[in-house]
């Protein structure tokens, strides 16, 4: 019953970490292309026209983001539940998957970020559908493609936590195991 609890919790950390780290994303995005939010994101997300600035850009993040954290645990947490030698193992592993699977999903948005810094964002502009329909389209370019490659990120973060989850299990004469 007490793994069950573990299990919930870890949920519930991921969903927190992932909307945290949304909030953050989105600020920076904001800053880089505002026009991803002005032209799509506030509309899709129906934002008060109050808060369509960097507060509604973290609100956009959050809620864009928690399902993530949950996508990305559930395998590795599953997987800790039936691997783990006890609930207090289980627990540290599961918060060093929702670490590693975080940092890795920010070094995709980071990689992202660089990728817009180095390409030609005019000539890739050019394969935008609708290209008028964007206030900056640089900018929104700019944005978008952090965006895709954090998700990208997150996919990679989620094997990784899965991998973590499976290194961190007790081996074969591992006396020091926790039970609890």
């Amino acid at each position: 019953m007490a793994r069950l609890a573990v299990f919930i919790f870890l949920c519930f950390c991921a969903m927190f970490a992932a909307a945290i780290f949304g909030i953050l994303h989105n600020k920076i995005s904001f800053g880089i292309g505002a026009s991803y939010f002005y032209d799509v994101k506030f509309a899709q997300f129906a934002i008060d026209p109050v808060l369509q600035n960097r507060i509604g850009a973290g609100v956009v993040g959050a809620l864009a983001t928690w399902w993530m954290g949950l996508l990305m645990g559930l395998p590795a947490f599953t997987l800790g539940l039936f691997t783990q030698a006890g609930r207090r193992r289980y627990f540290y592993a599961g918060l060093k998957s929702i670490w590693i699977a975080t940092s890795i999903a920010a070094i995709g948005a980071f990689i992202g970020l660089a990728f817009d810094h180095i390409a030609d964002i005019n000539n890739l502009v050019g394969y935008l559908p609708n290209v008028d329909a964007f206030s900056d389209p640089e900018g929104f370019l700019r944005a978008a493609v952090m965006h895709e490659a954090s998700y990208f990120g997150g996919v990679l973060g989620a094997l990784a936590a899965l991998y973590v989850m499976w290194r961190e299990r007790p081996k074969k004469g591992d006396y020091h195991a926790s039970t609890q």
